[in-house]
C-alpha cells in the first residue's frame, strides 16, 4: 500500500512565517491542506504529516537533521502502526504548483524500477519503496543503533542527493519543469501568488 508523506516540519526562517499556513489566492486552502488533498488522492487517504506542530503530526525522533528525519521519523511510525504500508510517496508542503499527474509519473517510474525516484535537479517529491536496505541507511546516517537514538554525528551527510546517490535512485525528467518550483521567500510567495489569479480549489 501507497502512504503519502508531507515533510512540513521546517522553521520557515526565511518566510517570516509557517508555509504550510499560507492561503492560496482566491480561497482559503492552506498549502498543507492543498498538498494532503492531492496525496490523498493517490495514496487512498493514507496521509502523513511531518511536524510536531500539527494535529497528529510525526515529531522528528532526531532533530535538525532536515527531510531524513522527517522520512526515518515517518517511517518508524509507520514500522510499529502500519505493516500494510510498503511504498512512500514524499511531498515538500512548499511546492503548490505540483499537480496530481506530476505525482503519479513519479510513482510509475519508481515501482518499474522498484527504487527511490525522483525529478531531475529536485529531490522532492521522491518516491521510496520501504526496504530493509533503505531503513538501514537512514539508521546509520542519522546515528541510530538497535531502535536506540545516539548523538547524530555532526559530520554526518543528511541530503535527500547523498541518500539517492548511495542507494541507486533515479532521477527523471520532470513533465513541467516549472511546477517544481518551492517557496522559501515572500517575494516568491507573492510571485506565485500574482501568476495564480484564478485559483480555484
Amino acid at each position: 500500500m501507497l502512504a503519502g508523506v508531507i515533510l512540513a516540519g521546517g522553521r520557515s526562517s526565511r518566510m517570516g512565517t509557517d508555509k504550510s499556513l499560507l492561503t492560496l489566492p482566491g480561497s482559503q486552502v492552506s498549502l498543507l491542506e492543498c498538498i494532503k488533498t492531492q496525496l490523498s488522492q493517490i495514496c487512498d487517504h493514507k496521509v502523513f504529516v511531518s511536524g510536531n506542530q500539527y494535529q497528529q503530526g510525526i515529531a522528528d525522533r532526531i532533530a535538525g537533521c532536515g527531510p531524513l528525519s522527517g522520512i526515518h521519523s515517518v517511517m518508524t511510525e509507520i514500522a510499529n502502526n502500519y505493516s500494510d504500508i510498503n511504498e512512500l510517496l514524499v511531498a515538500a508542503v512548499d511546492m503548490p504548483a505540483l499537480r496530481v499527474e506530476d505525482f503519479e509519473h513519479l510513482i510509475k517510474t519508481g515501482r518499474k524500477n522498484n527504487s527511490l525516484c525522483c525529478f531531475e535537479t529536485c529531490y522532492l517529491p521522491l518516491y521510496i519503496p520501504i526496504s530493509v536496505e533503505i531503513n538501514q541507511y537512514l539508521s546509520s546516517q542519522l546515528g541510530v543503533q538497535n531502535d536506540t537514538i545516539s548523538d547524530a554525528p555532526k559530520k554526518r551527510q543528511y541530503s535527500l542527493k547523498t541518500m539517492l546517490d548511495s542507494l541507486q535512485g533515479s532521477q527523471i525528467t520532470p513533465l513541467e519543469k516549472s511546477r517544481l518550483e518551492n517557496i522559501n521567500t515572500p517575494t516568491q510567495w507573492q510571485q506565485y501568488c500574482d501568476e495564480q489569479p484564478n485559483f480555484k480549489e
